[in-house]
C-alpha cells in the first residue's frame, strides 16, 4: 500500500527539483526526504528516483505514479470535506493564510461572522505572503490562502489547486491634505500624477510591480524619490508632504491618519484577490464569509477629504 504522504513528497520533489529545496519547502531535513523517498520506492516496488550529481531525477515509473497523484489528492480532499459535512459541520482546525492587509480587512471580519454561524469550526490564521502561499497550500501547511494575482500565483488550470475569485482590488492615490489635487473627486493616472514625486516599495515587490506596470501602460515611469515597504510609514511620509503614493485599497481602509486624502484614479493599477485551496477541497463556508467582507471594503470618498484628523 502506497503512503499518500510519501506520494505528496514525491510530487514536491518533482516541483522543487532538489532534495534540499524540497526539504526547505516542507520544513523537514534533507535526510528525512531521502528516507521517505526510499520507503516509497519500496512500497511501489520500483525505483522512483535516480541520482545525477547533487540532483535526483524522477524515473519513468515515478512519472506514471505522479500522473495519478492529482486525482488521488483531490479525492482525499473531497473525502475530508464529506466527513466534515457528515459530522454536522464540526471539524478540526482549518489553517488560513493571508497577506497582512487581507487578514485585517477580509479574514478577521469573515472569521468573526463564522464564530456565530458555524460554531463547530475552528480556524488558525497565519500571515503568508503571496510568494509563499501556493507552496504552503500544496504542502498542507495551509488549508486555505487568501492571496493575490502575481507571478507566484499558480497558472489557471493547475491540477493541484482550486482558485476562487474574491475581489478586484483597485489602487488609490494617497495625497497630502494641502496638495493642489486634494479638492478633486477623482484623478487621471498619467495626466495628474506623472510629474509627482512618488513613494513606493522596492523593486521586486508586488506593490512596486503593480504600480509601475500601470504607470508604464499609461505612458510614464514614476519618479520614485522614497523607497518604503511599510504602509504606515508611507502614510506618515505623505502626511509630511514628501510625495504621493498609489496604494492598494485594503492598505488604507481602517487607518486614521490626519491631513491625508484618498482619491480614486482612472487607469489605475489593480490586482485580483483569490482564495486558493487544494484541488478537491471546498473553501466553504470561509469563502462566502470572505466575499461578504470584501463587499464592505470602502471606496474613496467623493467629498473633499477622505481621511481627516
Amino acid at each position: 500500500m502506497i503512503d499518500v504522504r510519501r506520494l505528496q513528497l514525491l510530487q514536491a520533489l518533482d516541483h522543487h527539483r532538489t532534495v534540499a529545496a524540497t526539504a526547505e519547502a516542507l520544513n523537514v531535513t534533507p535526510s528525512a526526504v531521502s528516507q521517505q523517498l526510499a520507503a516509497l520506492a519500496k512500497e511501489a516496488g520500483v525505483p522512483l528516483v535516480e541520482r545525477q550529481g547533487r540532483r535526483f531525477l524522477l524515473t519513468g515509473a515515478a512519472r506514471v505514479l505522479l500522473k495519478r497523484a492529482h486525482v488521488i489528492f483531490a479525492e482525499m480532499e473531497r473525502a475530508t470535506a464529506d466527513l466534515a459535512e457528515y459530522a454536522d459541520g464540526d471539524r478540526g482546525v482549518v489553517r488560513v493564510g493571508s497577506f497582512s492587509t487581507g487578514i485585517s480587512d477580509l479574514v478577521a471580519p469573515a472569521l468573526a461572522r463564522l464564530r456565530g454561524s458555524h460554531p463547530g469550526w475552528n480556524f488558525e490564521v497565519v500571515q503568508a505572503e503571496p510568494e509563499d502561499s501556493a507552496e504552503m497550500v500544496r504542502s498542507g501547511r495551509l488549508d486555505v490562502a487568501v492571496t493575490m494575482s502575481s507571478s507566484h500565483l499558480p497558472a489557471a488550470g493547475d491540477p493541484d489547486f482550486r482558485s476562487d475569485p474574491v475581489m478586484v482590488e483597485l489602487f488609490d492615490a494617497i495625497l497630502p491634505y494641502q496638495h493642489p489635487l486634494a479638492t478633486r473627486t477623482s484623478l487621471h493616472l498619467a495626466d495628474d500624477l506623472a510629474e509627482e514625486d512618488w513613494i513606493m516599495s522596492a523593486p521586486g515587490t508586488a506593490w512596486h510591480a503593480c504600480v509601475t506596470a500601470a504607470a508604464n501602460q499609461a505612458g510614464f515611469q514614476p519618479r520614485v524619490v522614497h523607497t518604503v515597504d511599510d504602509f504606515s510609514a508611507v502614510f506618515s511620509m505623505v502626511q509630511a508632504g514628501l510625495g504621493v503614493a498609489l496604494m492598494p485599497r485594503l492598505a488604507w481602509t481602517g487607518l486614521n491618519h490626519p491631513q491625508i486624502v484618498v482619491r480614486g484614479v482612472r487607469e489605475t493599477a489593480r490586482r485580483h484577490i483569490v482564495v486558493l485551496s487544494r484541488a478537491g477541497a471546498t473553501p466553504e463556508p470561509l469563502l462566502t464569509a470572505i466575499r461578504e467582507a470584501a463587499s464592505k471594503v470602502p471606496v474613496p470618498s467623493v467629498g473633499p477629504f477622505a481621511i481627516a484628523g
